[in-house]
């Protein structure tokens, strides 16, 4: 099965643009605006304000929930949102994680991804985005909380500017056999 997990960074038409580039059988999508796409994008979106993650692909989603940080970001009016859904027998989550700009908690972090482990099942699962490590700390913290749900961090991938990654990818019954970085141009 072929996952695309992408931060679309709120830009306009690039889950449509990869999508037909790679053709993935599940895309995973943070800062997606489904309204933004260039034709309607298949996607199971949380968002109520336009941006937020997805899951969308040639299989059918069930089981699909929303989980909400339990921590405000910044200023107090956004808590990043989660998307999660089973294909193929497999859980799919679409994180975004918290964000905490500009004093950057990885206790509020961890918070949010414990809110996200506890509505797991139990099975095989894929739980992949933009974590938001950003310090060794942040990702040493995250990995903490999900190797005691039984994740291994699978791949993660370079941020630009930045010295280590803040997106991730980790697996719990199944197998991440290849990986391939994308990053497009900022304009």
């Amino acid at each position: 099965m072929k996952v695309l997990v992408q931060n679309l960074q709120k830009r306009a038409g690039l889950a449509t643009e990869l999508s037909d580039k790679y053709n993935p059988d599940v895309f995973l999508a943070q800062e997606i605006n489904l309204n933004s796409e260039t034709y309607p994008f298949p996607a199971n979106n949380v968002s109520s304000m336009s941006f937020g993650t997805a899951i969308g692909g040639k299989f059918e989603l069930s089981d699909i929930k929303k989980v909400t940080s339990p921590w405000k970001e910044f200023g107090g009016f956004i808590c990043k949102k989660t998307t999660i859904g089973t294909a193929n027998s497999v859980q799919f989550v679409s994180f975004h994680g918290y964000n905490g700009t500009p004093f950057k908690s990885k206790d509020k972090l961890v918070a949010h991804v414990a809110a996200v482990l506890a509505v797991l099942s139990p099975g095989p699962a894929l739980f992949a985005g933009d974590f938001n490590t950003w310090t060794p700390e942040h990702l040493s913290a995250v990995e903490c909380a999900m190797k005691e749900a039984g994740f291994e961090l699978a791949y993660s991938w370079p941020y630009p500017g930045l010295d280590h990654p803040l997106d991730h990818v980790f697996a719990r019954g199944v197998t991440v056999s290849a990986c391939e970085d994308y990053a497009f141009q900022v304009e």
